[in-house]
């Protein structure tokens, strides 16, 4: 099969004079926060949404240790997949 080809990123939005329907040569491009060109944005915003949702539903105890885990990549890399799912068990 051959590889799919994507279309380049296209202008989100081009803004019209209301009144007459001319274009102009302005564009406003918005990338939603997940996009990969908001990443520095996106990635304080995606970790506080994880610890919100590990407070609600872990003991301090629990949610500090997994936090900790998460934190260190070298850890989190030599952590067995079963080892790491069975902290998320309650």
């Amino acid at each position: 099969m051959a590889a799919k080809q994507f279309e380049p990123l296209r202008p989100a939005l081009r803004l019209r004079d209301v009144r007459d329907g001319t274009a102009t040569r302005k564009v406003a491009v918005e990338y939603p926060i997940g996009h990969r060109r908001r990443r520095q944005e996106g990635i304080p915003l995606l970790e506080a949404k994880f610890r919100t949702n590990l407070e609600r539903r872990f003991p301090k105890e629990r949610r500090d240790a997994i936090l900790e885990l998460c934190r260190d990549q070298g850890r989190l890399e030599a952590t067995p997949v079963d080892k790491f799912a069975d902290m998320f068990v309650i």
